[in-house]
């Protein structure tokens, strides 16, 4: 029996397969194309020749297929006997959907956990993972010390689904943040200043911006006492401004129109006085 197996061996699962065996596990990978996992065969990596055998063959079994139905369709036709298998899914579910796999898994034995990985497969081949865990805690902490041998895991909470809801309200405010750096980069050329300089100042001027900013939206802050250091008309002025010159420039201004929609909106409802962090109440889809 290996210790763990791995079904579904395209980017991410062919590195957790790497991951795994450098940190001395033994591997079984399956694919529904062959070809691709008989390429990552080797001294402690073998293939097994169905879904079933993968499995069934480790006391936990990752799938990295391509999206929640294929996974439950996998495991619901797959025929396996999946007691004493604690299956991960790194599928992307809301928890009505992780609710549905978790019962497909209990009944056939196994129990189910949700795999939210927030990396790029380069930094989960070489052992530096992160992962997050929802689902039945015995079942986590049944199997936490694999994955810490391949990165950084957190459990999430018990409830199915949890993983993922965690890893989209982080990756939400990474992307529009990535965007906007990789925009800034493009003003630094086009303007001929020096992108180490650029580099620089936003790794010196953002981790203490951000931990401001966390700080303040745990606050309520009261404008008639004067501590409102940036109201939301202000910040919608600037969005305003920033989609303007984005415009001039050439570069796509989307996201900076959508952001002033919703500073206009938050101002429109009565709060354009307000700490500008007010505006995750305005978020939502009414």
């Amino acid at each position: 029996m290996s210790h763990v197996s791995v079904i579904g061996t395209g980017a991410m699962g062919s590195a957790l397969v790497q991951a795994f065996a450098a940190s001395g596990a033994n591997v079984t990978v399956w694919n529904r194309s062959g070809h691709k996992a008989d390429a990552l065969s080797g001294p402690q990596v073998e293939v097994a020749a169905s879904a079933a055998e993968a499995l069934e063959t480790s006391p936990l079994a990752i799938l990295t297929v391509s999206d929640h139905e294929q996974a439950q369709a996998l495991v619901d036709t797959s025929g396996a006997d999946l007691r004493g298998t604690v299956v991960a899914s790194a599928s992307f579910v809301t928890p009505e959907q992780a609710r549905t796999v978790d019962r497909v898994v209990a009944a056939t034995g196994g129990q189910y956990l949700d795999l939210a990985i927030p990396a790029y497969p380069s930094q989960v081949r070489s052992g530096d993972g992160y992962f997050l865990v929802s689902g039945r805690r015995s079942a986590y902490e049944a199997h936490r010390e694999r994955f810490e041998r391949i990165g950084q895991v957190s459990y999430v909470d018990d409830s199915p689904g949890a993983a993922f809801a965690s890893e989209m309200a982080v990756l939400l405010a990474y992307l529009p943040m990535a965007v906007g750096m990789l925009q800034g980069r493009r003003i630094c050329e086009i303007h001929g200043l020096p992108l180490e300089w650029f580099d620089e100042t936003v790794m010196e001027l953002y981790p203490d911006q951000i931990r401001s900013l966390l700080e303040r939206a745990s606050l309520e802050p009261d404008a008639s006492e004067g501590d409102v250091e940036a109201s939301v008309g202000v910040w919608g002025a600037g969005a305003s401004e920033y989609a303007d010159a984005l415009r001039d420039l050439g570069i796509d201004a989307g996201m900076y129109d959508a952001l002033s929609r919703l500073f206009a909106a938050a101002s429109e409802a009565g709060d354009g006085d307000a700490d500008w962090t007010c505006i995750a109440k305005h978020t939502a889809t009414r």
